[in-house]
């Protein structure tokens, strides 16, 4: 009885050991139009960027408690974040948009059939979680906008809304998992477009001032469109046109912080085409 267990703990440890070394050999990188963006923004001004992934709900918290310099990450531009925290100069166009099962095509033709349904979700503290309830809509709550897609095709779900980059990405890339159960609804939900921005605390005008200063000086040299052109991305990138306020800004204590550092932390969440993992080669 003794050597049938030690022979069975030691396939246990044998298959332990085979798993995960497996895993330890799967490696991710991060990649997409925003990281590759902060990377070059970063190179150019001479500083490491670093990157964290943070709840997307509390990201006024995570920058606030310092454990990230910037949120950067698709994030949409309103009045209440200008008033909140330093912005960027817009960088790049975006709508909201709802996505459906292509089986509910016919069910949901117009915005009065959609809000007949109470099964609406988007990220919560995305513009997307803002839009519904203005809309007259129930929300339910996901975590990330990738699960807004597994959640329409469990059924949980009936209405979803996003991103345009996000579900131009998922549902029309060939392969993907979603392209062949979802689509993006032929109703227009939002009056406006959006912008994206980069956010830092309130007050760093010094930090955001180096960020525009930089994001103009890429835009011109071509180096944002050939980072576009990579994502797919061309046609919805913005021209940043900014003059730097350097030498009247009295305060730089927030780009001061950054240097003595040596890095930027940038805020982000899983959000393909502008920040994604891919497995390594």
């Amino acid at each position: 009885m003794k050597k049938k267990i030690v022979l069975a703990l030691l396939l246990v440890a044998v298959v332990l050991t085979a798993v995960l070394g497996a895993a330890a050999c799967t490696k991710t990188e991060l990649i997409g139009f925003d990281v590759e963006l902060a990377q070059a923004v970063g190179k150019d001004l001479g500083v490491e960027v670093e990157f964290q992934l943070i709840n997307w709900n509390n990201k006024e918290n995570e920058l606030e408690s310092k454990n990230v310099d910037l949120l950067w990450n698709g994030m949409t531009i309103t009045e209440e974040r200008e008033a909140q925290m330093e912005i960027s100069e817009p960088y790049m166009l975006n709508e909201q948009v709802a996505i459906i099962r292509k089986t509910d095509a016919s069910k949901f033709d117009t915005l009065d059939k959609m809000l007949a349904s109470k099964k609406w979700t988007a990220e919560s503290g995305s513009a997307g979680a803002e839009l519904i309830p203005e809309l007259g809509a129930t929300l339910i709550g996901v975590s990330s906008q990738i699960n807004i897609l597994t959640e329409l095709n469990a059924g949980s779900a009936d209405i979803g809304v996003m991103d345009s980059v996000m579900a131009g990405y998922y549902i029309n890339e060939t392969g993907s998992e979603y392209a062949d159960s979802l689509m993006i609804a032929p109703v227009k939900i939002a009056l406006e477009d959006e912008y994206y921005g980069i956010a830092a605390r309130k007050g760093e005008v010094a930090l955001m001032d180096k960020i525009n200063t930089s994001l103009a000086k890429l835009y011109a040299d071509g180096t944002v469109g050939k980072i576009a052109e990579t994502y797919g991305l061309t046609d919805v990138i913005l021209p940043v046109e900014y003059t730097s306020q350097w030498d009247s800004i009295a305060d730089k204590s927030s780009w001061d912080y950054i240097v003595n550092r040596g890095k930027i932390v940038i805020g982000y969440t899983l959000f393909a085409p502008i920040a994604y993992e891919v497995v390594a080669e």
